[in-house]
């Protein structure tokens, strides 16, 4: 018996593949780095000086000036409902500072919190044990922004937070009005929103900016938005707005339950420049997951990714789109953006009327290209003239290059075992039949992340299936 199956086993092996012609060699075998999980805690340096703030009530003003901040310092908010929270001035090199709550936080009704000329900065409220988010905006039916960033800000995280019941277009905003000139002082960097949780609110984020008429303003460089949870909110429309942004992370965010009133044509996310959108799951909407409007900042073109995505039940509208406009390609200062859109999940998606519904609305990328593969998309209803394609909607002079994207008429024919986590059962069509990974050449750096699926499952890099879960 054991003669039998060796004899099988080689037979097996130097079969041809009759897809390719060639063959068969012996497979890779792929041990992908497993990132940790990310951590509920903020490191604080152990040499960090401690500062005790607030009443708990009233005004509160943290100015770095008054408070003579020389190195690493921890600065506690006592807590309690506040009316107004001042946050200025604080910038040492080469040390950090850490705003945290002590206690639960609060600002209720039509409050803010305003934050001004920052670096090194880290605003958490994780400060306390047994509360979440200690940081809580709520109640508030006036417009203008619960949390507004002014002036100079750079080097800055603000996490653990969370807005309730705030009726306000943006419940965060940054207008910084910086004309770039390739300086540092012309532009915000590396900025960071995580573990933010929103409940009926606005808009949560809008980061004016543009790239027109030969002047590049608002620029933000490196900006991560991540571990966002976004729910019932029937007008929203956008969920995050950045209007300029070079090399954007927006990744692990969940937005469900939006724009059951809307009608116009919206991005969840609507995002301008070059960067990489990714393990995000948008869910019962209305609206393109994504709407990324593609350019490059310098001379350089520069990456757009979209992967490991899941988009279902949309009510309008398909998963993305990708679009560039002539009036942000401006000689010697941008430039295009080559894009790939990658091992997404994308099902029950329905058309605008006469405009379908697929995995990409392609526009052109005056000069960028293409690549499309590895998506598993189910149950679309096409209508237009575009209706014989699943895939994407061709709007532009950029064909794309597209492989190894599947299509099936419902999640059961797709081999999916339910369509809320969009796990394959193990005879799915989709297992393994997407294309290899390790020969991309992204631009970006994107390791370890697409060698993981949504929930960080191993992925091979080799035969990887389709769609965003492995």
């Amino acid at each position: 018996m054991h003669l039998i199956l060796c004899a099988l086993f080689i037979l097996c092996a130097c079969k041809k593949n009759p897809s390719i012609g060639a063959e068969v060699e012996n497979p890779v075998v792929d041990v992908p780095v497993i990132p940790k999980p990310p951590k509920d805690t903020t490191d604080i340096p152990a040499n960090a000086k401690i500062f005790e703030v607030g009443t708990g009530s009233g005004n509160l003003s943290i100015d770095g000036k008054t408070l003579n901040l020389t190195g690493n310092s921890v600065i506690k908010i006592k807590g309690g409902s506040y009316n107004d929270i001042q946050i200025s001035n604080i910038s040492v090199e080469n040390a950090a500072v850490f705003i945290l709550n002590d206690g639960l936080v609060e600002l209720v009704g039509n409050r803010q919190m305003t934050l001004s000329n920052l670096k090194n900065v880290t605003v958490s409220g994780n400060g306390t044990a047994g509360i979440s988010r200690g940081f809580v905006f709520r109640d508030k039916s006036s417009d203008g922004a619960s949390i507004q960033l002014r002036n100079d800000i750079n080097d800055f995280t603000l996490k653990y937070v969370s807005f309730s019941n705030v009726n306000t277009y943006n419940a965060i905003q940054y207008d910084s009005q910086k004309i770039y000139n390739g300086s540092e002082s012309s532009y915000s960097r590396n900025l960071r929103f995580l573990y933010i949780d929103c409940d009926n609110t606005g808009t949560l984020m809008r980061f004016r900016g543009s790239v027109e008429n030969g002047t590049i303003t608002g620029l933000v460089k490196n900006i991560e938005i991540g571990f966002v949870s976004f729910k019932n909110s029937r007008g929203v429309g956008s969920v995050v707005a950045l209007e300029n942004a070079d090399s954007y992370d927006i990744h692990n965010n969940i937005v469900q339950d939006v724009n059951q009133d809307n009608s116009n044509h919206n991005g969840i996310f609507y995002v301008q420049g070059s960067g990489k959108f990714y393990n995000n799951k948008i869910k019962n909407h209305q609206g393109n997951a994504i709407r990324a409007w593609a350019y490059s900042i310098g001379t350089s073109p520069k990456e757009i990714l979209i992967f490991n995505n899941i988009v279902i039940n949309s009510r309008q509208y398909g998963a993305f789109e990708l679009q560039a406009f002539d009036r942000n390609i401006m000689s010697g200062k941008t430039t295009y953006v080559n894009a790939k859109v990658f091992n997404n999940t994308c099902g029950n998606l329905l058309p605008k009327e006469a405009f379908p519904a697929q995995v990409l609305d392609l526009y052109g990328l005056k000069g960028g290209k293409c690549d499309i593969f590895n998506n598993l998309g189910y149950n679309f209803t096409l209508v237009g003239q575009n209706n014989t394609n699943f895939i994407w909607n061709d709007m532009g002079d950029t064909p794309p290059g597209a492989f190894n994207n599947k299509y099936f008429k419902s999640s059961g024919e797709a081999g999916i075992a339910d369509e809320n986590q969009l796990q394959l059962n193990s005879n799915s069509p989709a297992k393994n039949s997407g294309a290899s990974l390790a020969s991309q050449n992204f631009q970006s750096p994107v390791s370890p992340a697409v060698n993981l699926d949504i929930y960080n499952n191993p992925r091979s890099s080799s035969k990887p299936s389709a769609g965003a879960v492995e």
